[in-house]
Order: structure tokens, then sequence, then C-alpha cells
């Protein structure tokens, strides 16, 4: 039912207006009939980002994360204001809120996922702004009273938030990370390993190079471009067990992580965890990501930013600022947001040239497009009897402009489909951000 249990508000408030990073109105609150106030879903390619607010059935996303700013709980006013306003039956008039999101990045988002179940979330890197958060299938707000029930029960749970709550199965994208552990562990990268385009079978599922490779010895950094897993479950029985707990650890793998002011726990728990014990026992089936480690795309996506950014992942954020809605000037948050070093940047600038290779001719290579340079990896994941494909990168737009990205779709292995709605979305944000924006 949402991030919420508040039954939302009363009818004497007016809750402020959404707007989107370049001050696009996103939602608004009109007085209609009767005096009867209506909350107004403008885009719906927003509508999985922002949420809803309803007197019925409370609020979830952005429309909870900043509910006390939008319903005005936060403006000061003193007590003969609040008489003459309780005395004339004047609503409670709540600020007006700006978010990081682009609706124009929101919008090829969603149009470049289709018809596909899952999530993709964007990040302005180094800054942490998150861009674009879709998730998928979605519902519209507007209509939200009248299709409750229909929607509670609807195929794919549309009020599940993918991006901040989903925990996948990760699959082969724990080559990233394993690929970190051996740079640091001063591994030699260069060691062919004989038969490493084989199979791998574990947990009942059976791996394979996601790329045909030109030959059976390969070496490791050759495997990752091409996503083959033989040499990576040879790389975890040299490192063993501890240095590569150390690894994750290192990237908090056990951990999933949160977006700032989002609600995404039960009140009771203090945060998401993926707790998992790592031992000989499920060393391999752990590092193929088929055992008990879960990530969420927010989580893969920092571990993206954290390689476009020196080794040194953002904190995630979604508001810029308020404002009183009868003014035009904004009160903007503080930006002085700490970063989590993730690894060092030798092993970030290393990971971030195989990243290239691997988007220039490996198995990524669906995601290419010129003049953008970008890095990435595909992936693949298993859960019961689907799978899943992942994209994880990032893009320098310009010599400013640097973005990261983690897209994951359901029920599918093509994962040359979710390098290519990478691509969109990354050509989409080029162009936001060539015309300013």
């Amino acid at each position: 039912k949402g991030d919420s249990h508040d039954k939302g508000d009363a009818p004497a408030i007016r809750r402020g207006s959404i707007y989107d990073r370049n001050e696009t109105l996103l939602v608004q609150s009109t007085i209609g009939d009767s005096n009867r106030i209506t909350r107004q879903y403008l885009y719906p390619s927003m509508s999985s980002a922002i949420g809803y607010a309803s007197l019925r059935y409370g609020v979830s996303g952005a429309e909870s994360a900043f509910n006390t700013i939008l319903r005005g709980d936060t403006r000061p006013t003193d007590l003969a204001s609040q008489l003459v306003g309780n005395l004339l039956h004047r609503p409670q008039v709540g600020l007006d809120v700006r978010l990081s999101f682009d609706l124009q990045i929101q919008s090829e988002a969603v149009r470049a996922m289709g018809d596909h179940r899952g999530a993709v979330v964007l990040l302005e890197v180094p800054s942490g702004a998150v861009l674009s958060m879709v998730s998928l299938p979605t519902y519209d707000p507007n209509t939200l009273d009248q299709n409750w029930v229909e929607l509670t029960q609807a195929p794919g749970n549309p009020f599940f938030n993918r991006v901040l709550l989903g925990t996948y199965q990760p699959g082969t994208t724990l080559q990233t990370p394993l690929m970190a552990a051996a740079i640091l562990a001063k591994y030699p990268l260069a060691t062919t390993y004989e038969d490493a385009a084989g199979a791998v079978e574990v947990a009942d599922v059976r791996f394979e190079c996601l790329r045909q490779p030109p030959a059976t010895s390969l070496s490791l950094v050759d495997a990752y471009i091409l996503g083959c897993p033989e040499p990576f479950v040879q790389l975890v029985q040299d490192l063993g067990v501890n240095t590569t707990k150390t690894a994750f650890d290192t990237f908090q793998l056990d951990e999933l992580p949160t977006l700032a002011s989002y609600v995404t726990v039960p009140a009771s728990t203090d945060t998401i965890t993926s707790q998992f014990e790592l031992n000989s026992q499920n060393l391999i089936e752990n590092t193929l990501g088929q055992g008990e480690i879960s990530v969420s795309p927010l989580e893969m996506v920092l571990l993206a930013a954290a390689i476009q950014n020196d080794g040194n992942a953002p904190t995630p954020y979604v508001l810029l600022g308020y404002r009183d809605p009868e003014l035009t000037s904004w009160q903007t948050e503080p930006s002085n947001r700490v970063t989590l070093p993730m690894m060092t940047s030798d092993t970030a600038h290393e990971l971030h040239r195989i990243m290239r290779r691997a988007v220039l001719e490996g198995a990524a290579q669906a995601a290419n497009i010129e003049p953008i340079e970008i890095g990435g990896q595909v992936a693949l994941a298993y859960a019961g009897e689907t799978s899943q494909a992942w994209f994880i990168g990032f893009a320098s737009l310009s010599s400013q402009s640097k973005v990261a990205i983690a897209v994951v779709i359901e029920d599918t292995s093509n994962t040359d489909e979710a390098a290519r709605i990478a691509r969109q979305i990354f050509i989409a944000a080029q162009q936001e951000y060539a015309s300013g924006s």
C-alpha cells in the first residue's frame, strides 16, 4: 500500500506542487467544485518515482518522502494567522518541492523499457542526484481510488518500488567486485586459463559465456569482457574465502542502500539487509550470484558510480529545494554530501578501462554509441524458473557531465536488450545536458 500508513491530508490542506530539476510542473493540487481539492499527476512516466497522495490510502514515493514539506507542516505560522485561517476556512497551503528527476530522461527510460518488468536508475556523478527512477509495472495515481482493489491484486505488484526495494539475484554482475578484488590483490590478470570458455553449473543453473570467445583460452580480463564465468570460479578459489569476503564487505553487499528521505523499510527495521555467510561450501554459488547474496538496482548503480568517480560512491538524493508557492526563488538543500570509498582510485581506473572494452568489443557492445564514452557490464541472473538481464555502467556525456546507470529486466535472458535500454537512456541524458538542462 505504499511507503507510509499516513491516511493523507485533511480536506483543509492543499499540498504543494512538485517540479522536476528543470522546473517542469509534474504534480499540482487544484480546487474544484465545492472547494474540493484534487491532486493531479501530469505525466504518467513519472508515476513510479513520484508515487501518490490519497485521502483514503495515504502517501507513497516522493509524496511520502517529502510529505511534511508538501503538506506545509514545516511552514512557520504564528498563532494569529492560524486563528484567522481557521475562522475563514482557509486551507493549509503546503510548500512546493523541486526534485532531481528529469522528465525527459524519465520519459525516455519508460519508453525504452516498453512492456518489460524491471527497473532503471540513473545517477548524476559525482553529485549523486537521481535523474531517473523507473519501476515497472506501475499505475496511474490519478485513478488510484477507483482502481485500488484491482491494483493491489495486479500481476507484478505495481506498488512495489523495484529500484529501492527489489532484492534481485546479482548473477554475474558480481564479476565486477571480483575483478576489483583481483586488481587490489595484484592478481595476475594476464594469466591464461585453459578451457575458459566452458560452462559452469551451480545451483541447478548453467552459466555460459555471454559472447562467443575467439579461443578456449582466455585471460581474466578477456573473460570479464566476454562474460565468461569459468575463470572467475578459478579466481575465487585462488583468492580464498577471506579475501573474497573482504572484497564483498568493501562493497557493502550485505546491506542494501536507501535513498535519503524515502521510507523504504518497515518502522520496526533499521536497515534493509541481505545477510549472507560466505564459506568454502557456498563460495562458488555465492560468487556467481546464485546464492544468498541479493542486490537492489540502487546498490548496483552506486557500484558503477564509484568506478566513474575514482572509487568513491556518491550519496544518492532527490530533493533539490522547496519554496512558498507565492514565491519564485527556491530554498536549496545543502550539497556537501559524503561519499563512500569502495575501492582505490587505481582500481577504479583499471575497472573503468576494462568496462570500456566490454562495451567497445565485448558482451556489452549493444550499449555502444559514438561519441558518448560508455563503459559497462551485462550479466545474467536466475531466480527459480525465471532469469534476469542486467546492465550496469557509466557514461561521460561531456567533459563535465557524467552519469551511472543500472538496468534490470525480469523474465528474460536477453542481455543485449538491457544494454540497448541503457544506450537509449544515455542518449536522452546527453541531449538534456547538451540543451543546458
